[in-house]
């Protein structure tokens, strides 16, 4: 079997027992299988295929860890390897506003720093409670793998930047905060307030962030000191 639309013919024709021998044999020489043939899978064959490393599928993984219908362990394979987000995928993480589906990408070292920082962040608010799924820490511990692998980013020193302003950090009560207070709304203790406050700064144009960077005494190539900082939790 070394076809997909072979496969895709097998899929509901062929004994349940006997597909799953045809899905070890193509796990063992790891065969690729396209999205459209995984969502033909039931649940379990799914999960088993996302268990492998070698399958990247990445728009399919991220359908699969967002839904509750599947288990746990699944989603959470699913969603802590090759999986990594658009700001614009993200926010409808975000927007989902789920402990639990987060905590699915927590582990993965593709993900974007900035998008892990805001994960730590609303695990440590909001735990999901549950022992099979990261918490903020394992999150913290993902984002030092990846800035020891990738190095800090801009979106990473935004978000930091966001997060000490929102709370009112002492360095920087100046115009920056004050302009990122305003444009929240019912933002007292909603995480997703962190979220809006990062869009806002990264929408704005370089001249304008440089000059509210420079008015909190930041430098606009180091902010929220990030160099000195960088594996520091976000909390």
């Amino acid at each position: 079997m070394n076809s997909e639309n072979g496969l895709q013919e097998l899929i509901g024709n062929l004994p349940e027992q006997d597909l799953w021998r045809v899905l070890q044999d193509m796990t063992a020489t790891e065969t690729e299988v396209d999205d459209q043939t995984i969502a033909l899978l039931d649940s379990r064959m799914q999960g088993f295929l996302f268990l492998q490393e070698y399958i990247d599928n990445r728009e399919a993984r991220i359908a699969f860890a967002r839904s509750p219908k599947h288990m746990t362990y699944l989603r959470d394979a699913a969603g802590s390897r090759n999986v990594w987000m658009s700001d614009a995928e993200f926010s409808e993480l975000v927007e989902q506003d789920d402990a639990a589906t987060l905590a699915c990408f927590a582990r993965s070292e593709q993900m974007n720093l900035h998008h892990l920082a805001y994960i730590e962040y609303k695990l440590a608010l909001h735990p999901h409670g549950n022992d099979m799924l990261a918490t903020s820490y394992d999150a913290m511990i993902t984002i030092k793998k990846v800035l020891e692998q990738r190095g800090t980013t801009r979106s990473m020193a935004l978000i930091r930047l966001a997060k000490a302003a929102l709370e009112g950090s002492a360095e920087i009560e100046t115009e920056l905060a004050n302009r990122l207070r305003r444009s929240m709304v019912n933002a007292q203790g909603d995480p997703r307030a962190l979220w809006q406050a990062y869009l806002n700064l990264a929408s704005l144009d370089a001249n304008t962030l440089k000059g509210l960077l420079e008015a909190s005494g930041e430098s606009s190539s180091r902010p929220a000191r990030t160099s000195a900082q960088a594996g520091r939790s976000l909390h």
